[in-house]
């Protein structure tokens, strides 16, 4: 088949061809969507996009630390389990089975799931693109703050292999391979693995053991035929890791009151056992073009399966309070139709149609431990002198959460005449949801009365079964939405292009399946959809000699009833975990990013975002560490994990050395992030009074680097930095379920050789 292969994804399809003439000149971006090809300054969207070259120079391994060097887009770090991806402010962790991400992350078209499956190698990439703002006319699953897109490298009919081998500090490796195999004219088939640990740097003082390592395995696997009207491509991929992880250092004890002493040192914790997390991903997909004549048909099929097992000393002690450990698991069927029109005319589309099935598990049990009566003199008191009765006794929750959804859409464009450019689209969205949800208990027997473990925490108890506290929720919900988008374009010259956009969004409601109170449960646990309204007005362009490209957005952007997921601490040293549709939030801002050669060998990348995301209405929201008290309007605070500005600049220069065969390359990264709170409540103070110092992020720059040589194609050597002056800093604020407030350390300064051969 002689045709592009159709996006499947609104991802905007970067093909880069080497300019000629001009060895300075920019690369030519166009982009193909709905069976066309465009240039990338005349789409009207706001999107970042990461080359292959670029993060193989900027030395990113995971796709959160694509976050540096993206204006507006926040991943967070430290665990795998809980992973929060935000853009313009907005996003989630969905460490809750019955509560979905904002941004959707996707690996060629395929929805890859829930915030265990967000954070991914970076693996034989050809390119990683983040599109802010909701994209439900263009991906296939509705995303109302944006989408990130991974694009593999695809099979070619020429033989490849490349070899990669990386030493570092704390004894870090990194070794892979990626092989093309052509197999006839028209079979080919591509294999790529990557393996690669880290110690950690955090030392758990009281067991010896060091948390926040790295240590993971990826491969992926392409085959793919071209007929004359027929593509096809199977692929599969296998992602395992098995870490000591980390969930932050305690700066409080237990109870949030009294400051840590001990382990108040940095990259110190107490922990009495080691937190840890079991990962594994995989999944498969089919993808299938078709061409009809002058229409083509892509279908794209898709099995996912996830799943993760996390533990984790929930006290952040070297007393025996509370531990927790819970596995989930995740299931995932889609099945994507895309219909492209014709090539010619004024008038190109495509028409979809999607269909979801996920069925999730959790199973998760917070355990007593043996030093538990330390804890209950404060939280019950007449129950400390039987501590040693609730030893390894349990509160948990087991649920399913099956989730079956369809949805139709339609995008394209209208050429109104040479310069104005009409665009459309529309998706409507039906999707049910079930749950069946067990929250259980241990009953402990102190000879004068029976107490439920569950009860003790303040968790929902049930009646006995069989020793066991049960209480059995079930339901089921059916949501539908029709969500707009409309932008107008308009070509100010051949090479520059104005735009404005406006684009409607819907994010499902679902099922708080969590540990909860009996009020809680007594109001329900379900939660109703959120909805967004978006504009967005941009300029893109290139200079007539094409050494300089750019790209301005402003935006603003509504949510209604925006979900909620707050982990609040309560006055008695317990915590409930809230999803709620309690707030309007409105983001706010501007998107700027420059890539300019002033000469042939001299490369800037500039990029700046400004980002006022905050709550518009959010009555009763405040907790009990807000100074104003428990129910406090936060309506004006900011949302959580929002820094203001972000910015990134980078420099490289490539020196021809003509009688070593090759040139020498030097490129300096400065990232900068601005100060922003962690908690809705926006407090830097553990409690109303407390000398503790918690829940601001102060502003922190990283500056990386990377020396090496590059023989023509053929090898490379580089020496690489990160955080190269050794900034202290951190990125978060948590705490825990019994009130211990701890402080998420960033990354110190890591340093390694990287070599790198092909064929």
């Amino acid at each position: 088949m002689t045709r592009k292969p159709a996006l499947t994804l609104p991802a905007l399809v970067v093909l880069a061809a080497q300019a000629a003439a001009q060895p300075n000149m920019l690369e030519e971006v166009v982009v193909t969507a709905q069976k066309r090809t465009e240039s990338l300054t005349d789409v009207p969207i706001s999107i970042g996009v990461m080359s292959a070259e670029a993060l193989q120079k900027t030395g990113v391994r995971q796709l959160r630390e694509v976050a540096e060097f993206v204006p507006n887009l926040t991943i967070s770090n430290g665990n795998d389990s809980s992973t929060a991806v935000r853009i313009r402010g907005v996003g989630t962790n969905t460490r809750n089975i019955g509560f979905d991400t904002r941004v959707g992350v996707y690996v060629d078209g395929v929805y890859m799931g829930q915030s265990l499956a967000q954070n991914l190698d970076i693996l034989d990439l050809e390119r990683v693109e983040v599109v802010r703002g909701p994209q439900g006319t263009q991906f296939g699953r509705n995303t109302v703050a944006g989408a990130i897109n991974m694009i593999t490298t695809r099979p070619t009919d020429e033989f490849e292999l490349e070899l990669l081998g990386e030493v570092g500090n704390y004894d870090s490796y990194r070794v892979g391979a990626i092989a093309n195999l052509p197999i006839s004219d028209s079979l080919a088939a591509r294999v790529s693995v990557i393996d690669h640990a880290r110690d950690g740097f955090v030392d758990n003082i009281t067991t010896g053991t060091d948390h926040n390592e790295r240590d993971g395995t990826t491969l992926r696997g392409q085959l793919a035929w071209r007929g004359e009207r027929v593509d096809v491509t199977l692929a599969a991929d296998y992602t395992e890791s098995d870490r000591v992880s980390f969930f932050g250092e305690a700066v409080s004890d237990w109870s949030g009151t009294v400051p840590n002493t001990e382990a108040p040192g940095r990259f110190d914790i107490a922990n009495d056992v080691d937190n840890f997390e079991e990962r594994e991903i995989w999944g498969t997909s089919l993808n299938v073009d078709v061409a009809l004549g002058d229409y083509s048909l892509t279908s794209i099929t898709a099995y996912r399966d996830n799943s993760i097992d996390r533990g984790q000393d929930t006290d952040h002690s070297s007393l025996s309070l509370l531990r927790v450990e819970y596995p989930d698991a995740y299931e995932q069927l889609t099945q994507e139709f895309q219909l492209f029109s014709p090539d010619t005319g004024r008038l190109k589309y495509v028409a979809g149609l999607y269909l979801y099935r996920e069925e999730a598990t959790s199973s998760r049990r917070a355990i007593v431990g043996e030093d538990i009566g330390v804890v209950f003199a404060g939280l019950a008191p007449p129950l400390a002198p039987f501590g040693a009765a609730f030893t390894d006794t349990f509160a948990g929750t087991f649920g399913d959460v099956d989730t079956d959804s369809w949805a139709v859409y339609l995008n394209g464009t209208y050429e109104l005449t040479d310069r104005w450019t009409l665009g459309f689209g529309a998706r409507y969205t039906d999707e049910q949801r079930e749950v069946d949800y067990d929250l259980v208990g241990s009953v402990v027997d102190l000879g004068i009365l029976t107490v439920p473990t569950a009860a003790v925490f303040g968790v929902a108890v049930g009646p006995v079964v069989d020793g066991l506290t049960v209480l059995n929720f079930q339901d089921k919900q059916d949501y539908d939405d029709f969500s707009p988008m409309l932008s107008l374009s308009y070509a100010l010259t051949e090479n520059s292009n104005i735009y404005l956009k406006y684009a409607e969004g819907f994010k499902s409601g679902g099922f708080n399946v969590d540990f909860v109170s009996e009020a809680l449960l007594a109001d329900g646990i379900d939660f109703d959809p959120e909805t967004v309204e978006s504009w967005e007005l941009g300029l893109k362009g290139e200079s007539d000699d094409r050494s300089l490209r750019y790209s301005l957005s402003a935006f603003y952007m509504e949510f209604q009833d925006y979900q909620l997921n707050q982990f609040i601490q309560l006055s008695n040293n317990t915590s409930t975990i809230t999803i709620q549709n309690a707030a309007e939030v409105v983001s706010e801002g501007i998107e700027a990013e420059v890539t300019w050669y002033p000469t042939a060998s001299l490369l800037v990348n500039a990029s700046v975002g400004y980002n006022n995301a905050e709550f518009d209405a959010f009555p009763g929201g405040g907790s009990v560490r807000n100074p104003a008290g428990v129910g406090a309007d936060l309506a004006g605070n900011k949302l959580p994990q929002a820094p203001e500005w972000s910015s990134a600049v980078a420099v490289q220069y490539n020196l021809p050395l003509a009688s070593l065969g090759g040139e020498l390359v030097t490129r300096v990264d400065w990232t900068y992030t601005d100060e922003y709170y962690t908690t809705e409540d926006n407090v830097e103070f553990a409690n109303p009074g407390s000398p503790i110092v918690w829940g601001k992020v102060d502003s922190y720059s990283l500056l990386n680097g990377r020396i090496g040589f590059e023989a023509s194609d053929r090898w490379s050597v580089y020496l690489w930095g990160r955080n190269l002056l050794d900034e202290d800093y951190s990125f978060a604020w948590p705490s825990d379920f019994l009130g211990t407030v701890a402080n998420f350390p960033g990354d110190p300064r890591t340093y390694g050789v990287e070599v790198t051969w092909r064929l």
